[in-house]
């Protein structure tokens, strides 16, 4: 199995989970889930996450959410974390990026957070790795910024884990293969700024680097 470098043609769906990890959803004052809080970003959102990403100015402060990001290569309908985990083909980093103060007033109003979640160049994706070479439930994740470490997690800190999750949306609808779900991002999150220089790494390994421009 080769690695994939994926556009939005190559991706039926972007599933996301918020607030998976307990520390995460402390720092910006929010209730941890007691069910999976799930959300969705177009896929015509997906840019590569390496050279220069490029963020409206204009959309005001946008956040980085390093998460990661699993593509499904199986079909999946009511199936138990186990069967969910046995169908990931791929794993790879994505920045979830947010537009937090528009995501605050549509909170604020009880309205969907789509267009704090889904804006031109949203989800900057990594290169996937085939899963062969991960532990599925031994996996960590760091984003660097500018030679400062930012955001640091394993997914043993997650909430809810990767096959429960995948599980959970399972038996609400099916999975195809093609959809990729972002598993939630751990504490750290900050805004971006021009000329930012952003390191990824995926479990001790440097999988992308990219720099900001707005």
């Amino acid at each position: 199995m080769t690695r994939l470098t994926l556009t939005p043609s190559d991706v039926n769906a972007i599933y996301c989970v918020g607030r998976n990890y307990a520390a995460h959803a402390a720092e910006l004052g929010n209730p941890v889930s007691k069910s999976p809080l799930i959300f969705t970003k177009s896929r015509t959102c997906i840019v590569p996450f390496s050279g220069d990403l490029s963020i409206p100015a204009s959309l005001g402060r946008c956040d980085h959410e390093l998460e990661i990001a699993v593509r499904i290569g199986a079909a999946l309908s009511e199936a138990d974390p186990e069967t969910c985990l046995a169908a990931i083909s791929h794993v790879g980093l994505a920045l979830d990026l947010t537009l937090r103060e528009a995501q605050s007033t549509l909170k604020a109003k009880g309205h969907p957070w789509d267009l704090a979640k889904s804006f031109t160049g949203a989800c900057p994706l990594s290169e996937l790795q085939p899963v062969a070479g991960f532990d599925l439930n031994d996996l960590d994740l760091t984003l660097t910024i500018n030679g400062t470490v930012r955001q640091s997690g394993h997914c043993r800190q997650m909430l809810f884990p990767i096959g429960t999750l995948l599980s959970f949306l399972s038996h609400r609808l099916p999975l195809v293969p093609g959809d990729l779900f972002l598993t939630g991002t751990p504490a750290g999150v900050g805004p971006l700024e021009d000329g930012d220089a952003l390191v990824g790494q995926l479990c001790g390994a440097e999988v992308t680097r990219a720099v900001v421009r707005r």
